[in-house]
């Protein structure tokens, strides 16, 4: 949705470029989101492969929402509102203007998108303990069956430990 503004062009004024920044972190939070469903479906079919390249990836989308947060947050201070969700209120009654509707349900969307994100997350990050447990209890359950002392002081391989030589009867 673009309210205001030419594409590849930075708006103008102060209130074009604080919709056109809404927009992108309405935009970055939506892409954002397809990135964790992403991380989610790799991280079910267990690709590796898929895995290292999401989280490059997430870190850069990670990065850009909160550049475009700290903008946000700025901005509103700035204009003299509070740095939160009423800031937001106070700006869209304000501001909004004959956008105010679409603004309205672009910042609701926004944060609908956010909440999503963050219980898919959530999710994910249950998926990755429940793995590394998984992994963690596979290594126990490996390492328990190995004998230590396979080998003897002298080099000789031995059945259990009890100083039997393999190699002799």
């Amino acid at each position: 949705m673009t309210l205001t503004g030419r594409p590849g062009q930075p708006p103008a004024d102060p209130r074009s470029r604080f919709i056109a920044d809404l927009q992108a972190e309405a935009n970055a939070f939506t892409a954002f989101h397809e990135l964790l469903r992403t991380e989610q479906a790799a991280l079910a079919a267990r690709d590796v492969d898929a895995l290292l390249q999401v989280v490059p990836a997430k870190s850069e989308r990670v990065r850009v929402l909160n550049d475009l947060a700290r903008r946000r947050v700025s901005a509103l201070i700035a204009q003299g509102f509070p740095p939160e969700r009423s800031g937001m209120a106070q700006w869209l009654i304000v501001h909004g203007g004959a956008e105010r509707d679409a603004l309205s349900a672009c910042w609701q969307g926004l944060l609908d998108t956010a909440r999503q994100a963050q219980a898919l997350n959530r999710e994910n990050g249950v998926l990755i303990e429940t793995r590394l447990q998984h992994n963690q209890r596979l290594m126990s359950a490996l390492a328990s069956g190995v004998q230590p002392s396979l080998y003897g002081p002298d080099g000789q391989t031995r059945i259990d430990g009890s100083g039997r030589n393999l190699g002799k009867v």
